[in-house]
């Protein structure tokens, strides 16, 4: 393969689930199945490009200076975008120009406000499902609202739904897979609508959740608020993902709100 298509590969080989606007000038280009996917979805003229194999790899490109209409389009149809910009002059690279990952936008992580829907909140939720506890994060990271609660007990599942359904976040991370909460991910499919990352169990391990939480919120953390290790994993994996997506410092999140579920807030 050509260098430059080594290193898309090597770029989307870390982005596997996202679609990869890939910056070429003033395009992001689009290439194999990515192109093939965006095409169809976008209407989108497909073509190719020589890649130093036996075939022409498929391509597709948006304009950058337009790509907010093209972003918008493809995450109402549920897809998941990475974005890779050029890191250095062209006219001063030595050889392959550097690229990287700038940003991933999926229905959660929006922050521009044309892509963002009118007088309502996008909220991202986060959710951590234990044998006995649950517990349950929202963010708005456009306005840097968050808001958390934990419920063990009697009916569990139906209080779940219940903070789902006020809340009707854009998109929800799970530590389990959806065939373990069926019921669950069946309502967040028909009834909310949300897109469900689910099975990142990864993001909610308590000490590293204790640790992100314990900076974030230093200064507004009241006692006893870490002692809920559920509200904890679920904050703390809320804070992961976030940081994840947007590939900056996101200590502008710096209140969070503790309610008990069933409880409304002002504001929310």
């Amino acid at each position: 393969m050509t260098p430059m298509m080594e290193q898309y590969f090597e770029i989307k080989n870390q982005y596997k689930d996202y679609l990869l606007f890939y910056r070429l000038g003033d395009f992001y280009e689009m290439f194999f199945d990515d192109a093939i996917v965006a095409s169809r979805a976008l209407g989108l003229t497909l073509t190719g490009r020589d890649c130093g194999e036996a075939e022409r790899a498929p391509m597709c490109g948006v304009p950058f200076h337009s790509v907010d209409t093209y972003i918008g389009e493809l995450i109402k149809q549920g897809f998941k975008i990475a974005i890779c910009e050029q890191m250095e002059d062209p006219a001063q690279a030595k050889g392959i120009v550097r690229r990287d990952v700038i940003r991933v936008i999926t229905p959660g992580t929006l922050i521009e406000s044309d892509l963002l829907p009118d007088k309502k909140n996008n909220y991202l939720c986060s959710l951590y499902m234990g044998e006995f506890e649950y517990g349950v994060c929202f963010c708005d990271i456009s306005t840097a609202e968050i808001y958390a609660t934990s419920f063990s007990g009697t009916n569990m599942d139906s209080r779940l739904l219940n903070e789902l359904g006020t809340y009707m976040p854009a998109e929800i991370i799970s530590n389990l897979g959806a065939s373990k909460f069926k019921e669950t991910a069946e309502f967040i499919k028909n009834r909310i609508g949300a897109m469900l990352n689910d099975n990142q169990p990864f993001r909610f391990e308590l000490d590293a959740c204790l640790d992100r939480v314990k900076v974030q919120f230093e200064e507004t953390l009241r006692e006893g608020d870490l002692d809920d290790r559920a509200l904890v994993c679920a904050v703390g994996a809320m804070l992961d993902y976030v940081r994840d997506t947007q590939k900056k410092d996101v200590g502008y999140i710096n209140k969070l709100n503790i309610y008990s579920d069933g409880q409304y807030l002002d504001g929310r």
